[in-house]
């Protein structure tokens, strides 16, 4: 038996020593000075460009990647998990994953009116088709069929279509030329605000931008690279602004997307939704959105004759 391979140890490894180039880069200050660049003021502007861009992104992307809640006991929204808005032609759909809708059970689900929050109203009478783990392993998939001239709390977002989805399933890109950006929100009760008053619920976005791991390291965790997308994702390592910090525990995030986008263009197609967060690993895994695409195009093709929820 192979010995395991600690891949998020050398992840680490590898983002240290870029961070101790950076550091060299930055000693070299006194003679850049002397030539009249000051290197501290270009890398804050860099850092506060970076964490600017990626907050516009999260801002316009969170119009399509909605929270999921159901109430509890004492009436209280428990954020349970995440989904992503879609539209095929003039068919419309909400992506998540399948075990938010059968951890849902028979609770009704609600969703903020507004991408930055809203009223909270519960969804539309829509038709669940979800993915059987005895027949699909762990694809994880969830697809919701929504009513087009009923859509509650989804009226007022946007439901990405065309090139916004990966149709084709394009290969990852491992260079420089994109990042993957995960958004979804996380259950932690501080990443949420209700108004009692006003019955609008205030809700913080969970996103991060990384890369894709390599092959080797889908072989290790036994996971189908042709079904599901491996992004590092360790906890620990987390930095916002040149600052490290601890990030919000990703339950809750399950069913949120996972975009490639340009670093040239600000912009890119969906290629997966969120499932899980493997901390042992240092993983946040995707299933690929094809698989979504299928079974929402195969919904197209036939009558449907699902139960409604």
């Amino acid at each position: 038996m192979s010995k395991r391979i600690d891949f998020a140890k050398e992840r680490r490894a590898q983002g240290r020593t870029l961070s101790t180039t950076v550091r060299e880069i930055v000693r070299l200050e006194p003679i850049a000075q002397h030539h009249g660049i000051d290197l501290q003021a270009r890398l804050k502007e860099a850092l506060a460009r970076q964490s600017e861009e990626q907050r516009l992104l999260a801002e316009r992307l969170q119009e399509s990647v909605v929270p999921l809640f159901i109430g509890d006991s004492s009436g209280q929204p428990d954020r349970i998990g995440s989904c992503v808005l879609a539209r095929l032609d003039s068919d419309l759909f909400a992506f998540t994953a399948a075990h938010v809708i059968r951890e849902a059970g028979n609770a009704r689900l609600f969703a903020p009116s507004e991408g930055r929050g809203g009223k909270l109203l519960p969804l539309p009478p829509y038709t669940a088709h979800l993915s059987s783990p005895e027949i699909h392993n762990d694809l994880d998939v969830g697809v919701l069929v929504l009513p087009a001239r009923q859509l509650g709390p989804f009226q007022r977002h946007a439901f990405l279509a065309g090139t916004e989805i990966d149709q084709n399933d394009q290969p990852d890109d491992q260079g420089l030329a994109s990042f993957y950006f995960v958004l979804g929100y996380s259950a932690s009760r501080t990443q949420v605000k209700v108004s009692r008053s006003e019955r609008h619920i205030y809700q913080q976005s969970f996103h991060c931008s990384t890369n894709p791991v390599d092959a080797a390291e889908y072989s290790q965790e036994k996971t189908p690279q042709a079904d599901h997308i491996l992004l590092d994702f360790d906890h620990e390592e987390i930095v916002i602004g040149g600052i490290r910090v601890n990030p919000p525990k990703l339950q809750g995030v399950s069913g949120g997307g996972i975009f490639q986008i340009s670093r040239e263009t600000k912009k890119g197609p969906l290629v997966a939704i969120c499932t899980q967060n493997r901390r042992n690993s240092r993983l946040i895994v995707g299933t690929r959105i094809k698989h979504f695409l299928a079974i929402a195009r195969e919904l197209k093709a036939k009558p449907r004759n699902s139960e409604s929820v």
